[in-house]
């Protein structure tokens, strides 16, 4: 099984269900996706960030959470991206030159699918209408150069 099919097998494991209320369940993942890949990584901080409103998780868990990924994160990404998902937990303003600037960042490190997801999410908290475009826009573009890059 190639890396591309243990993320995939990894992530369809948790997905709709994480375990938010469970810590020690969501360490092993934290864990386990760990030792996949830093694109498996950061599909866990997407369900961290990102959680469905039906998991009611509290900003305090979340927070709790997010402390345990970066603790055990090897992407030179994790911390720029912990960054701005912190101050987005907090209720701070994101600015549209913030987040084409850390989505820049994340587009120089080729396939990292998920933490280009997580950014981009995080992106639309406080933004309006032709703001969304343009985070869709650089989006799509990262997306097409990792596709379209050759392969190593």
């Amino acid at each position: 099984m190639d890396v591309f099919e243990r993320e995939q097998a990894f992530s369809d494991k948790f997905d709709c269900s994480f375990p938010y209320r469970n810590l020690g369940e969501a360490a092993a993942l934290i864990e386990e996706a760990r030792s996949i890949s830093a694109n498996a990584a950061f599909c866990v901080l997407y369900q961290i960030a990102c959680p469905p409103s039906s998991a009611e998780i509290s900003r305090e868990t979340q927070q709790e959470l997010l402390t345990m990924w970066v603790d055990s994160a090897a992407s030179p990404l994790a911390a720029s991206i912990v960054i701005f998902a912190r101050h987005v937990f907090n209720g701070g303003v994101v600015t549209t030159e913030e987040a084409l600037a850390l989505m820049h960042q994340v587009a120089a490190a080729d396939g990292q699918y998920a933490a280009l997801a997580v950014v981009s999410h995080l992106a639309y908290e406080g933004l309006e209408g032709d703001e969304f475009d343009m985070i869709d826009i650089l989006e799509q573009q990262i997306r097409t150069q990792w596709h379209e890059a050759p392969a190593a």
